[in-house]
Order: structure tokens, then C-alpha cells, then sequence
């Protein structure tokens, strides 16, 4: 008597593989608002912690970093929020990508689509989220002086547009490794918390540097972080920031980049994930 193996699908053809997503596009929208459903359905408030979440968040950082320490900008409520908003739709989509695979294990082995839709889908869910917390975002910003966006706030669907670029590259490549390497699921909260404190989302990161003893290249990587072009982008078109070349150019090449490498490499690799779960 013999014994069967699971083995591996053929890696998908380039051709018609744009097609086939296109044709399933439906699924990721569904599969993202129904999550979004299940994951407050047990509560009182329901779809409303989608606002109240990143707003909490935001009034526990403010108290601390803020009023407490006191740190540069800290206190000023709109760019506070605004950072965090920014910085936690990354870290939601790189967390939901992280288990958009591993969850839907017996989707992936007994059914023939592109895997790619389950990323997709986590970074609508997220979007959704982040989009609702630009409401009180504004009012809050309104409210305690800390500027309106004017003209501004024409850049914003263009930042979006390129964030949610770079959080699908960087969804992709998390979601791919996180399959052969599950202790990288264990690693990702403490990853991503480094990540935050180097960024200029509790602080300003060019202020910290200003008579830093670090050395140059030190500080050079420091600023090349992705988040500084991203969150500084997002701070010009909600709360009226100097707009710096660096913001545009390094959002646009960051994003593109991840984007193209993340696509490029999963799809490659799809075929694979299988043996894994």
C-alpha cells in the first residue's frame, strides 16, 4: 500500500497571472470587511474602536511623552497623532500580513488562487482603520491649535497612495518569511517597537540627533529610515509641516522599491509556501 505526498504546486505563470488577481479582486475586498466585522463583532461599540483605538493610544502617548517627559513637539497633540496614526498602519499591516497566510493554511493547500490576495487583504483591512482615524485626527488637530491643513491636505491621497505601496512590499516579504520561519512571528513586536523609537513619531528625530555623539553613519542610517520621508509627507498635508525634498523623494523611492521587490519575490515563492504548512 502506498503512501501519498503532499507536494508543491507549479509556481503560476506570469501570463494570466495579473488576469486571474484581477478577476478575484472581489475576494481580498470581502475577506478584509469581513474581518473587520468579526474582529469587533462581540464588543458594545463595535466598528467604533476603529476611531477610539489609535485615538486612546494617541492621548496615552501624549500624557507621557508629552506632559510627562516632556519631549521635543511631544506636546503638540496634532503631530503626535499624526505620527502614530502613520506608523501603526505600517505596524497593523505588517502584523495582520504576518498571519494572513499562516491563518488561512487550509485555504492555501486545497485551493488554487493567488496568494497575493490574502497580503491585499490585510492591508485593506488596515487601511479602513487608519482612514477612520484621520477623523479625529483633524478635529483633534482643529480643536487644540495645532494647525489645519489648507492646500496641503492635497498631498494626502498621494501619501496614502505610496504608504500603501510600501506596507503591501513590506507585507509581502513578511508574509512569505514568516511561513519557512515562525519565530519571526515571536520577533515582529519587538522588531517593530525598535523600529518606533527610531523614528520621528514620540519625537523629533532631527532634534534627538543635534549634538548626538553618534557617529555620522550612525546617524546617516538613522535618517534614511523610511518613516522619516513618510511621516514628515503625511505631517505636510494634515498639519501644514515644512515640506523637505527628502519627504517626497525618499517616500516615492522607498515605496516603489519595497513594492516591486515584495511582488517580485512573493509571487516567485508562492508556489512554495505549502510544504511549510
Amino acid at each position: 500500500m502506498s503512501t501519498g505526498s503532499v507536494t508543491a504546486p507549479a509556481r503560476p505563470r506570469r501570463t494570466g497571472y495579473l488576469a486571474e488577481l484581477w478577476r478575484r479582486r472581489e475576494f481580498a475586498w470581502y475577506m478584509a470587511m469581513g474581518n473587520i466585522q468579526a474582529r469587533h463583532s462581540a464588543t458594545a461599540l463595535g466598528l467604533l474602536w476603529w476611531v477610539l483605538s489609535p485615538l486612546m493610544l494617541g492621548m496615552v502617548f501624549y500624557l507621557v511623552f508629552g506632559l510627562i517627559l516632556q519631549t521635543p513637539r511631544g506636546d503638540n497633540i496634532g503631530w503626535l497623532l499624526t505620527g502614530l496614526f502613520g506608523f501603526y498602519f505600517t505596524r497593523g499591516v505588517m502584523s495582520a500580513g504576518a498571519q494572513a497566510i499562516i491563518s488561512n493554511s487550509v485555504l492555501v493547500s486545497t485551493q488554487r488562487f493567488p496568494r497575493v490576495l490574502l497580503p491585499i487583504a490585510a492591508v485593506i483591512e488596515e487601511g479602513a482603520g487608519f482612514l477612520a482615524s484621520l477623523i479625529p485626527l483633524f478635529v483633534i488637530a482643529g480643536l487644540t491649535g495645532a494647525g489645519l491643513p489648507t492646500t496641503t491636505a492635497l498631498w494626502l491621497p498621494v501619501v496614502i497612495f505610496f504608504q500603501v505601496l510600501f506596507n503591501l512590499g513590506i507585507t509581502l516579504l513578511v508574509a512569505l518569511l514568516i511561513i519557512p520561519f515562525r519565530d519571526i512571528n515571536n520577533l515582529l513586536p519587538y522588531a517593530t517597537r525598535i523600529w518606533l523609537y527610531l523614528s520621528p513619531v514620540i519625537f523629533d528625530i532631527g532634534a534627538r540627533l543635534e549634538g548626538s555623539s553618534l557617529p555620522e553613519v550612525a546617524q546617516r542610517i538613522i535618517t534614511a529610515n523610511p518613516m522619516v520621508a513618510i511621516l514628515g509627507w503625511y505631517r505636510h498635508a494634515t498639519i501644514g509641516d515644512p515640506l523637505e525634498p527628502y519627504h517626497v523623494w525618499g517616500t516615492i523611492a522607498w515605496s516603489v522599491a519595497l513594492f516591486v521587490v515584495g511582488v517580485v519575490v512573493f509571487i516567485r515563492n508562492e508556489h512554495r509556501l505549502v510544504r511549510y504548512l
